[in-house]
Formats: structure tokens, C-alpha cells, sequence
């Protein structure tokens, strides 16, 4: 998913690491998602669409996040997953047929109706926006 993308990688997660996030998740984490976690664990690269840049978190830290609740309290339905490096986070959303979507969203913007945006209609999409690695 990640071959001749302009991607900023790190080593893979390991398996036990893995495992915890998917414990902790309120609901069934993408294959796609988890495999480049265990491909890269987090990473960054721009992207083709708004808002221009992809820092994925590692597991470990979306672990963190959804542990200690860092979100819940302005924005509950979202599984946070990284950021743009500015105000705006990408996240997993389920819209109202159950199916998980990636949206991204002003943090500063507690309003749901204005702040959250589709980004994507699974992650597998997002990563295709990732710009093509420059030879």
C-alpha cells in the first residue's frame, strides 16, 4: 500500500502492540489499517486531497489517546488516528449504515456539523492519496 508513495516511514509495530490497539478500539479496526502499522508504525507523507499532509500515529500513541479518553469529551464517535501537524486530526467514523470512514476535523472545533469532514470511504482510500514518490 505504501510501495512508491512519498511516505516518511518508521519500523512496524510488533504484534503484541497491535494487539492492544485492537483491544482498546470501540470497534473493528480495518485490515488495511493494521497492516501498515505493522509496515510502518506511523509515518507521514502529503497528500493529493485536503488537508494536504498524513502524519500517522503510531500504535502506541492511538493506544494513549483512546485510553485515557483524550478526545471523548468534544468529539465521542471518533477513533483518532493522527493529524495534518496543524489543528486538524484524522479519524475513524462510522457514518449512519455502520460503515467506518476516515474523516479529519479542526480540534479547535467542537461543533460536529462544521469541524468533522470525509476525507475518505475507507483507509485504503486515504492511502491512495498519498502523493507518488518523486524519483
Amino acid at each position: 500500500m505504501l510501495e512508491d508513495k512519498d511516505w516518511s516511514a518508521r519500523s512496524g509495530a510488533s504484534p503484541g502492540t497491535l494487539e492492544q490497539l485492537v483491544a482498546a478500539a470501540p470497534f473493528e479496526l480495518p485490515q488495511a489499517y493494521l497492516e501498515v502499522l505493522a509496515t510502518s508504525n506511523g509515518g507521514e507523507g502529503p497528500l493529493s486531497e485536503q488537508p494536504c499532509w498524513l502524519i500517522l500515529d503510531s500504535a502506541e500513541d492511538v493506544y494513549e489517546t483512546e485510553i485515557n479518553q483524550t478526545f471523548h469529551v468534544d468529539f465521542p464517535t471518533l477513533f483518532v488516528i493522527g493529524g495534518n501537524g496543524a489543528s486538524e486530526l484524522f479519524a475513524f467514523a462510522k457514518d449512519n449504515s455502520g460503515a467506518l470512514k476516515v474523516v479529519y476535523f479542526d480540534m479547535n472545533n467542537i461543533d460536529l456539523e462544521t469541524s468533522v469532514v470525509e476525507i475518505a470511504p475507507s483507509f485504503g482510500a486515504l492511502m491512495a492519496y498519498l502523493e507518488p514518490a518523486t524519483t
